[in-house]
């Protein structure tokens, strides 16, 4: 039960987050609203699994996927957008489809594992570099890109999802911490240019 709450908070903050950018035509909004609705839904179908509903379990799993695959690497696009290069609505969604192909194939056709983990570090060394490079210029945003990286990071590599800590299950904490780093995120690109 603790996780159906756990991954229905970060489901509810995902979505919340991305609603703020319903409607807003930039770049960096439109790659964290697909991120965060990405990662919502994800997280709003592990509710269901936790509850013990196993019947939307394969697009659970495939939602799961995606959101390491694709949501993601797409906040690392948003910042990316701030700090190095802005991009064209033609380019971003070449990289939107490239993330969903390479997905799948690395998913189903050629299974590589470890590739979620290597594109959210990239994604999260990109938030990073932003958010020290903009530090001085735009120090909130830039404050929330380091705190929202850091949360995923620790949450990905230090806490993970196996285990407990005394009678917090860790996916319990996870999930929670990965709430919090959306939020955060979700703050540092609205707040950035």
């Amino acid at each position: 039960m603790s996780t159906f709450l756990s991954d229905f908070v970060l489901s509810f903050v995902s979505l919340y987050m991305a609603y703020r950018f319903k409607g807003l035509s930039s770049i960096p909004a439109r790659a964290a609203l697909y991120a965060f609705a990405i990662i919502g839904i994800s997280a709003g179908l592990g509710s269901i699994h936790f509850l013990g509903i196993n019947a939307l379990d394969p697009i659970y799993r495939f939602f799961v996927g995606m959101s390491g695959c694709v949501g993601v690497p797409l906040l690392g696009v948003a910042f990316y957008h701030f700090g190095f290069k802005h991009l064209t609505e033609k380019l971003f969604f070449i990289k939107i489809a490239s993330l969903f192909i390479v997905y799948l194939l690395l998913t189903y056709f050629y299974p590589v594992p470890i590739y979620s983990t290597v594109v959210g570090a990239i994604s999260m060394v990109i938030v990073i570099i932003v958010s020290l490079k903009k530090l001085s210029r735009e120090r909130m945003g830039a404050l929330y890109g380091l705190a929202g990286a850091i949360l995923f990071i620790l949450a990905g590599l230090v806490i993970g999802t196996n285990g407990s800590r005394g009678p917090i299950l860790n996916v319990d904490i996870f999930h929670v911490m990965l709430a919090i780093a959306n939020y955060s995120l979700g703050n540092a690109i609205m707040r950035l240019k």
